[in-house]
């Protein structure tokens, strides 16, 4: 029993670190002026027009919504 029990202790530690390193994704950034384009690993692309303040945001599988600043 009490090994079950350390091992149940250990899972439970280890549960949010798991979730946590689930939920990171990686993000590259590219500027040209007057654009930033940021494009990360689940498919969701950025792309801001820093001369008339617009954002366009695009993600996979829904359409792009354009955001006025």
């Amino acid at each position: 029993m009490a090994t079950f029990s350390k091992f149940a202790v250990i899972i439970i530690l280890l549960i949010p670190i798991t979730v946590t390193a689930g939920e990171q994704q990686h993000c590259t950034k590219e500027n040209e002026h007057p654009f930033i384009v940021i494009q990360c690993d689940d498919g969701t692309v950025t792309v801001v027009n820093v001369r008339n303040d617009r954002v366009a945001v695009c993600r996979k599988g829904e359409p792009c919504k354009e955001i006025k600043l």
